[in-house]
C-alpha cells in the first residue's frame, strides 16, 4: 500500500509541476477556458491517482484522488472543479466495486470543501495557515465516505486511514503552495508582459544580429505591423529606409561589441516629415548571467513636437539678434583711472535721471553713486558701496549685464576692456527685446495650454489630466495628504444626441462642463473631459466627505441647469457622479488604483438609478 501512495504522492507532484509549466503556453487564452483546462488537467491526475491505487478490499481504492479534486476547486474554481469531479468519478465508476458510492460521497464533499475554502480565500485573503486548513479539511473528507463502505471493509479502511489522511493532507498543502505561489508569478509576469506592451513609449529588444526579439505594440503599429509578433526576427533593414537603418545597425553593434550604452540621444529619423520627426533613443547592451553581451534593450520616445518648439524659439531669437544689430547703440569710454573720457548722444539719452552727470570728466564711480540715489535703475544692492566698486572692477575684467531701470526700460551694458588701459561700454536699449522674450514665453505657455486643453468644453484634456493626477499623486504621497477624485457622466447622453442633435449636445457638453468648473472651490482642483460625455474632477487634499460634499453640489448644480431631456426618465439632463479618495500615504504609484475605484463608484451610481453620487467602498447615496 504504501508503494502506491508514494506513488500516487509522485504523480500529485508531476501534475502539479507540469500544470505550472504549461502556463506560459496558456498565457494568450482566455480566465474561463484556462480554468476548464485546468479542470481537465487535474481531472486527469484524478485518474492517473485511482491507476496506482492500492485496493484494500475487492472494489475498496485507495488513493490521492481527492487531491486533485480539492485544487481544482480551490484555485479553478466551479467550472474547474465541475469538469474534473466528472472525470475522476466517471472513472470510479468504471472501476466500480463496492466502494464506489462512498467514493463519488468523498468527491463531492472535497468539491464543496475546495469551494468553500475558494470563497473564504477571495473575501478574507490568507496565506499558508489558510492553505494548510484548507489541505487538512480535503484531505479528512473523503473519510465521511467510509459510512457506505460494506461493515466486512470498514475496519481495514479505518485502520489505514491515518496514514493516508496524512499523506493526503501533505500533497494537497505542498501542491496547493505550489501552484498558488506560480500563481502569482504568472500574474506577476503578465503585468509585467502587459505594462511593456502597454508603454506609451517605443520598446524594444534585439539579439547580438540587431534583429527584433520582441517589441510592444506602439513600436509595432509606428512601423506598419498589425501586431509585435510580426517585428520578430526582422532588422531596422525591414522597416526604414536603408541610410538610417545601415547607421542604426552600425551603432548597435557598437553597443554590443563595447558592452555600453547610449542615453536619451535625439535622432532625427524622418527629415521629409511635416514637422521632421525626431525620436528620443536609449539603448543599452544585455548581459546573460555570465556576463556575455547578448542583445541590447532600448526605448525611443516621440519629440518631434519639442523639437518643432524647440526651432521656433530659436528662429525667434535670431529674429531678436536682427532688431538688436540694427538698434542705433549708446557708446562711452573709460580711462585706466574709471574717468568717463567720452559719450555720444545715445548713451546720455538711455540714462535719463543722470543724463546731466554723464559727461566726459567724471568718474564711474560718481556716475554710478548717482543712479543710485535718484533711483535710476532697479535692484541695486543694499551695499552700496559694494555694487559700485563691482561695477567699476568690470573696466578692467569685462563683462556684460542687463539692467532694468525706472522707467520699464531694459539696457543691455557690455564692458570690453582695452590692451592700453581704460575699456569701452556699449549700451543697447533691449526693451523690446525683453518684451519679445517675455511674448514667446507667453506663446509657449499657451502652446502648452492648449495642448492639454479640450476645445469645446475649455477643460483640461485627457493628457493635461494624466499629467495632472500624477503630479498630485506624488504630493499627496510626499506630503502625506488625502487626494480625491471625482468621475461624472451626463445621464443618457447618447439618446440626447440621438433626439436633439450632436450640435445640440456639444452645447450641452459645455454648459455641463462649465458647471463643474464654477462649483470648483480652490485653484488647485482641476475640472477635466475625460472622453465623450464622461468629465473628471481632481481634488488635492480634498478626503472623502469632503469630495462626496462637493460631488453633491455639482450633481444639484447640473439638475439647476434645467436643460431639457425627453429621453430620460429624469425629464432633465443629470450627471451621475462616482468619488474616490487616496488616504494620506498612499504610494506613489496608485494614480491608476484611483481612478479605477472613482470609475467603479460611477458604474455604481449608474446601476443604481443614475443622477446620484456613490463613494467608492461605502455606498453614498444621494436622493434623485
Amino acid at each position: 500500500m504504501w508503494q502506491s501512495l508514494i506513488a500516487n504522492f509522485a504523480v500529485v507532484g508531476l501534475f502539479g509541476f507540469g500544470w505550472l509549466h504549461a502556463q506560459d503556453l496558456l498565457r494568450q487564452v482566455k480566465r474561463r477556458d484556462r480554468h476548464a483546462i485546468f479542470g481537465v488537467v487535474m481531472g486527469a491526475g484524478g485518474i492517473a491517482s485511482m491507476l496506482m491505487s492500492s485496493e484494500l478490499q475487492p472494489g475498496v481504492y485507495f488513493d490521492l484522488r481527492g487531491c486533485f479534486i480539492a485544487m481544482a476547486a480551490f484555485l479553478g474554481g466551479p467550472a474547474a472543479v465541475l469538469i474534473s469531479t466528472i472525470l475522476a468519478g466517471s472513472f470510479r465508476v468504471v472501476l466500480g466495486g463496492a466502494g464506489v458510492l462512498g467514493a463519488l460521497m468523498s468527491l463531492a464533499l472535497v468539491s464543496a470543501i475546495g469551494l468553500i475554502a475558494r470563497a473564504l480565500r477571495a473575501r478574507y485573503g490568507g496565506g499558508w495557515i489558510a492553505i494548510l486548513l484548507f489541505a487538512a479539511a480535503s484531505a479528512v473528507a473523503p473519510i465521511a465516505g467510509f459510512v457506505l463502505l460494506p461493515e466486512v471493509a470498514l475496519g481495514p479502511a479505518l485502520a489505514v486511514a491515518p496514514p493516508i489522511i496524512l499523506l493526503g493532507l501533505v500533497s494537497t498543502f505542498a501542491a496547493t503552495c505550489f501552484l498558488v505561489h506560480g500563481e502569482i508569478k504568472t500574474k506577476e509576469q503578465k503585468l509585467l508582459r502587459a505594462a511593456f506592451d502597454q508603454a506609451p513609449d517605443y520598446l524594444f529588444v534585439k539579439d547580438r544580429e540587431s534583429r527584433f526579439v520582441a517589441v510592444n505594440s506602439l513600436a509595432a503599429t509606428d512601423h506598419g505591423f498589425a501586431s509585435p509578433v510580426e517585428l520578430r526576427g526582422r532588422s531596422d533593414f525591414d522597416v526604414v529606409p536603408h541610410e538610417l537603418a545601415r547607421r542604426l545597425f552600425n551603432t548597435e553593434q557598437e553597443l554590443l561589441r563595447t558592452g555600453g550604452s547610449i542615453l536619451d540621444r535625439e535622432e532625427l529619423v524622418d527629415p521629409d516629415a511635416n514637422p521632421p520627426r525626431w525620436v528620443l533613443t536609449s539603448k543599452v547592451a544585455v548581459r546573460n548571467i555570465d556576463g556575455e553581451v547578448i542583445g541590447l534593450a532600448g526605448a525611443a520616445r516621440d519629440i518631434s513636437e519639442r523639437k518643432a518648439l524647440e526651432q521656433a524659439l530659436l528662429e525667434g531669437r535670431k529674429q531678436l539678434d536682427l532688431v538688436l544689430t540694427a538698434m542705433s547703440d549708446g557708446l562711452a569710454r573709460f580711462d585706466a583711472n574709471g574717468v568717463l573720457v567720452f559719450s555720444n548722444e545715445q548713451y546720455r539719452a538711455m540714462f535719463p535721471l543722470t543724463r546731466d552727470v554723464r559727461v566726459p570728466g567724471v568718474s564711474l564711480a560718481d556716475i554710478l553713486s548717482a543712479a543710485a540715489e535718484r533711483g535710476e535703475q532697479k535692484h541695486i544692492p543694499k551695499n552700496r558701496d559694494k555694487w559700485v566698486a563691482a561695477v567699476v572692477a568690470t573696466l578692467v575684467t569685462g563683462g556684460e549685464e542687463e539692467v532694468p531701470l525706472f522707467d520699464g526700460h531694459w539696457l543691455h551694458i557690455r564692458t570690453r576692456p582695452m590692451s592700453g588701459g581704460g575699456a569701452t561700454v556699449v549700451v543697447s536699449d533691449i526693451t523690446n527685446l525683453k518684451r519679445a522674450e517675455a511674448g514667446l514665453l507667453a506663446l509657449t505657455e499657451q502652446l502648452k495650454t492648449m495642448a492639454t486643453t479640450d476645445a469645446l468644453t475649455g477643460l483640461a484634456n485627457r493628457r493635461g489630466f494624466d499629467e495632472r493626477l500624477s503630479d498630485e499623486t506624488l504630493r499627496a504621497a510626499r506630503n502625506r495628504l488625502p487626494l480625491s477624485l471625482i468621475m461624472v457622466d451626463i445621464d443618457r447622453f447618447k439618446s440626447y444626441n440621438d433626439r436633439y442633435g450632436h450640435q445640440a449636445g456639444d452645447d450641452c457638453l459645455k454648459l455641463v462642463a462649465a458647471a463643474l468648473r464654477a462649483g470648483l472651490r480652490r485653484p488647485a482642483d482641476i475640472a477635466a473631459r475625460y472622453g465623450g460625455e464622461e468629465m473628471a474632477l481632481i481634488l488635492p487634499e480634498t478626503d472623502q466627505q469632503g469630495a462626496w460634499e462637493l460631488a453633491e453640489q455639482l450633481r444639484q448644480a447640473v439638475r439647476a441647469l434645467a436643460l431639457a431631456h425627453a429621453c430620460s426618465d429624469k425629464t432633465i439632463v443629470t450627471v451621475s457622479l462616482g468619488v474616490a479618495t487616496l488616504d494620506p500615504g498612499a504610494g506613489t504609484e496608485a494614480a491608476m488604483e484611483l481612478v479605477r475605484r472613482a470609475d467603479a463608484a460611477l458604474y455604481i451610481a449608474k446601476d443604481a438609478g443614475r443622477d446620484r453620487v456613490m463613494g467608492w467602498g461605502e455606498r453614498h447615496a444621494a436622493r434623485a
